[in-house]
């Protein structure tokens, strides 16, 4: 009988020892779990293993408990936003017992710095650091108009949608031209007119050269009225709320006067516009929709023929040129990760200098 006691304390003991390594293994596994969390939320802002400057896991005290702080240090494309980021990670909080205790940004002569502490009650488990590299500045240009206007067309959505989340990062009007018929092309469509942007259909059109492959539905010289308005129609359903419509390739259907006047025709019908990429220099397309009483516009640059980060570069600086001396310029580019990283930081600094980027729709005639 005598030995209950000690074994009741020898029960006491052990549950006391497994309570401390219980609490002390949950206060790893809360900084582990939370970054494991976060995990998908960092990886849509570029923040990636490849992207970690250091990382570390450390003992800390706050009065007499014990706890365990993960810090980790990220490297930032330039593509990076600190405001939308730190209010999809508020959000992605919101339904946890995590909070947001601290926010600060540094700013140097060429970095930008922002540092967040995630707390679980007054323990702050979590810390972030997010180095950016600030933009260069833009070299000095002639400026014979103060406030010229923008408009840049960005070609091919809806194959995927791996880069769309990125796209809305750029925080300034861009068009989209939506291939029709593809996996992703009603709902990118949809999309993005809910949050303001404006959406073209990209259609599908006859190109002279044979090596380039074409989409299924692409409209050909040769068919009939029925058969082209009947596939036109089609395409454009699967784009809801398109408000124009540019060629996808299309270099010998644009030179088709026939062909455009039927297009013309039916886009005339619907109030919609058409918007020349310009793949061919014997384009009839400007006085076929002029005679047909719709709205027109065309390509004066493209931006991504490569889809080199220097070279993309480089082509805006030439659109900002070209904008500032003649006022109204129009660009075309791809759905392209480099060609969005690019855009994403450069035009808010040309915005800041008096540029104005507009929807396609602004600048059609």
């Amino acid at each position: 009988m005598r030995s209950r006691p000690v074994i009741a304390i020898i029960l006491m003991i052990a549950l006391a020892a497994g309570f401390l390594y219980w609490r002390g293994a949950s206060g790893v596994n809360q900084s582990v779990a939370l970054e494991k969390r976060l995990a998908g939320l960092f990886s849509k802002f570029s923040l990636t293993d490849n992207n970690i400057v250091r990382k570390s896991l450390k003992e800390k005290v706050l009065g007499r408990t014990k706890y365990l702080q993960m810090r980790v240090e990220y490297n930032a494309p330039a593509s990076f936003s600190w405001k939308s980021f730190e209010s999809a990670l508020k959000k992605e909080l919101s339904w946890t017992s995590f909070r947001v205790t601290d926010a600060d940004q540094e700013f140097k002569k060429y970095t930008e710095a922002y540092t967040v502490t995630i707390s679980r009650g007054k323990f702050g488990i979590f810390t972030l650091k997010i180095n950016k590299k600030k933009a260069a500045a833009l070299p000095a240009v002639t400026k014979t108009y103060k406030s010229p206007k923008i408009a840049i067309v960005m070609d091919d959505f809806g194959y995927n949608m791996n880069d769309f989340d990125a796209f809305f990062g750029i925080k300034q009007p861009v068009t989209l031209s939506v291939l029709p018929d593809q996996r992703y092309s009603r709902q990118i469509a949809t999309l993005a007119r809910s949050r303001g942007y404006e959406v073209i259909l990209h259609l599908p059109l006859e190109a002279h050269r044979k090596d380039v492959p074409e989409e299924s539905d692409t409209i050909k010289s040769g068919m009939t009225e029925k058969g082209i308005v009947s596939r036109l129609a089609k395409e454009l359903e699967s784009v809801p709320g398109a408000d124009g419509v540019s060629n996808h390739q299309g270099s010998k259907s644009t030179e088709d006067r026939k062909l455009m006047m039927i297009i013309m025709k039916y886009l005339k019908s619907k109030g919609l516009y058409f918007f020349d990429s310009l793949t061919s220099q014997k384009s009839v397309c400007k006085e076929v929709a002029k005679s047909s009483g719709v709205r027109y516009g065309r390509r004066d640059l493209f931006l991504d023929n490569s889809s080199e980060i220097p070279n993309i570069e480089k082509q805006v600086m030439e659109l900002r040129s070209m904008a500032f001396t003649q006022g109204d310029v129009i660009a075309v580019c791809h759905d392209r990760k480099n060609t969005i990283t690019v855009l994403a930081r450069m035009m808010p600094e040309m915005a800041r200098e008096g540029i104005k980027f507009v929807s396609l729709s602004e600048m059609v005639e």
